[in-house]
């Protein structure tokens, strides 16, 4: 089929914007389409941003500190394992739909947002040790929301003497003090009752 030209003989050329018009991929040696490169940079650049998030979410979760190897193992396989399955999908679709500038577009703004929100979804996985208690005990919804152990209503320390060990005081007179070990930021450990007292107090309340 003939192409329609221009004055001078040449084919007219696409209405489209640029980013819309598909692209000619690389060829193989028998001249056929190749998808494997784009395919494979999309992946390494996929590669680069899960490891970066990746450290975020070790150290957050505090197994960068305690078990430094694993976690570097953890983190490079799962980046790896995820890069290669990004890949084979890509290359797939890729040659079922073709290569367009758009798709490059598209994924460099979503590598971009999960690189940026990297830390927030870290913080959010694993959380300050005063969110931790609202998420797990005393926000809304939850065990010790209405109790004299909201911290609203209480005195919150932690005991020099054993670190990751919070000590919340109600300021009602005469009722005990509630201690929880694993109080830290971040790590993976909930929060437990530090004695039989804390734990005669969540009893109590039903947590």
């Amino acid at each position: 089929m003939n192409h329609p030209a221009d004055a001078a003989g040449r084919p007219e050329r696409s209405q489209l914007p640029a980013f819309l018009r598909r692209l000619d991929p690389p060829r193989t040696w028998d001249g056929r389409p190749d998808y494997r490169p784009p395919a494979a940079i999309l992946a390494a650049s996929a590669a680069l941003v899960l490891v970066f998030a990746g450290f975020y979410l070790a150290l957050y979760s505090k197994l960068w500190h305690r078990h430094r190897h694993l976690a570097l193992t953890v983190v490079f396989a799962g980046a790896t394992l995820l890069s290669l399955a990004l890949y084979a999908i890509a290359h797939k679709l890729l040659a079922r739909f073709g290569l367009y500038l758009w798709q490059s577009i598209l994924a460099s703004i979503v590598l971009l947002a999960v690189m940026g929100s990297a830390p927030d979804w870290a913080r959010s996985l694993f959380p300050r040790a005063y969110d931790r208690y609202e998420r797990e005990l005393g926000g809304p919804g939850h065990c010790l929301h209405t109790t004299p152990y909201n911290l609203d209503r209480t005195q919150t320390t932690f005991a020099d003497d054993h670190p990751g060990r919070m000590v919340i005081d109600p300021i009602a007179e005469g009722l005990p003090v509630l201690r929880l070990d694993h109080a830290v930021d971040g790590g993976l450990q909930h929060l437990a009752p530090a004695d039989t007292t804390a734990r005669k107090i969540l009893d109590q309340y039903g947590c």
